[in-house]
């Protein structure tokens, strides 16, 4: 079986160590996936890409790299391109992840082509057919949701979503990660961590005040520059000027469980989410949430991994001192949260279900 996984322009860092450019969490999902499928001898996988100009990452081996379009190249170009070489290549499976105008277009040529085409929804505004870029509305979106082959969802509220107001039939499977035995750290360096891109709507002045108003604690701050420039700079002159607050930049896709490794607690503070892959990157290695609202079908307080403060950021503020300070509740909190990940966001695990789904 031969399967086209499909990657979002903004995944350079992760075939270039050297590259320091955003990534989001649907290029990892797809990294992921990609590398789990390697496993699978009996199916070819492609993966394609932008022909980014310097390829360098620990697992080139298990990838079969396509480089399809320059990233410069307009959308029309790069949608041409890809079709021509799915008629020539005649993949079985078609995999793309997070909602544009050309993911609605290519469900509809893929059933004409009869090709098992799988769409996985990235972030909740999708489920309503915006974009999660700018919430503009994709026009297009009736096409995906009837001539898709597989539709995946997230989460509780993205799957009932679809079926409540569009009849949409689609099937949750959680985002997956390769979840080894858990690594328990025996120097921690205990600080309270935040990462995400720097959006308005991830609000990390939020962040920043905690700090603020917890001195004697150590908080670290990973902040990617997202597209407006002048908040970016903004925010990092305020983290800057803070000195319980490390402010970094920019961490490669391959360094940044080391960070969740040290980590005491991990903060979310957006306005809203899809299934944040930092979540599962804090249950994975142990790590109890705090979070401001986030809470995808409320299993921080189904496994007792965690807290949502409901927008309270008092409440916030209570939580995170509250951990620090009762080391059994936070036992309790940690071991609950690794036994979420094992159960729920195994790669291995995923995958056999989209396996089994094409079969």
């Amino acid at each position: 079986m031969k399967i086209f996984i499909i990657f979002p322009k903004d995944s350079e860092a992760l075939f270039d160590k050297n590259s320091n450019r955003t990534f989001g969490g649907a290029s990892v999902q797809m990294y992921n996936i990609a590398k789990e499928l390697y496993k699978y001898k009996d199916i070819e996988t492609f993966s394609i890409i932008p022909d980014y100009t310097n390829i360098e990452f620990d697992d080139y081996d298990k990838f079969n790299l396509v480089k399809l379009y320059n990233e410069k190249d307009n959308a029309i170009v790069k949608f041409f391109n890809f079709i021509k070489y799915t008629l020539i290549t005649k993949p079985e499976v078609i995999i793309q992840h997070g909602l544009m105008t050309e993911s609605c277009i290519l469900a509809f040529i893929c059933w004409i082509l009869k090709i098992k085409f799988i769409f996985m929804f990235a972030h909740d505004v999708e489920v309503k057919g915006l974009r999660q870029a700018d919430q503009s509305r994709v026009l297009l979106f009736f096409l995906l949701r009837k001539f898709a082959y597989i539709i995946i969802t997230q989460n509780k509220y993205q799957h009932d979503t679809l079926i409540h107001e569009y009849g949409c039939e689609n099937i949750i499977i959680y985002n997956g990660f390769e979840i080894k035995k858990r690594n328990i750290v025996k120097n921690k360096k205990n600080y309270i961590l935040w990462v995400a891109r720097c959006d308005s709507w991830k609000q990390p002045e939020v962040f920043l005040q905690l700090a603020k108003n917890n001195p004697d604690l150590k908080f670290c701050m990973i902040c990617p520059q997202s597209q407006d420039e002048s908040f970016f700079n903004n925010i990092r002159k305020q983290a800057l000027m803070i000195k319980n607050v490390t402010f970094i930049n920019f961490v490669p896709c391959n360094e940044i469980d080391k960070f969740f490794e040290h980590a005491l607690i991990f903060v979310n503070t957006s306005l809203y989410e899809g299934f944040p892959q930092t979540f599962i990157q804090a249950t994975m290695n142990g790590v109890p949430i705090v979070t401001l609202h986030v809470n995808p079908e409320n299993f921080l307080d189904t496994f007792q991994c965690g807290y949502c403060c409901n927008g309270d950021v008092e409440l916030l503020n209570n939580k995170i001192k509250e951990l620090t300070g009762d080391r059994k509740k936070y036992k309790i909190l940690s071991d609950n949260a690794y036994k979420y990940a094992i159960e729920n966001h195994n790669i291995d695990l995923n995958v056999k279900k989209i396996i089994g789904l094409l079969q």
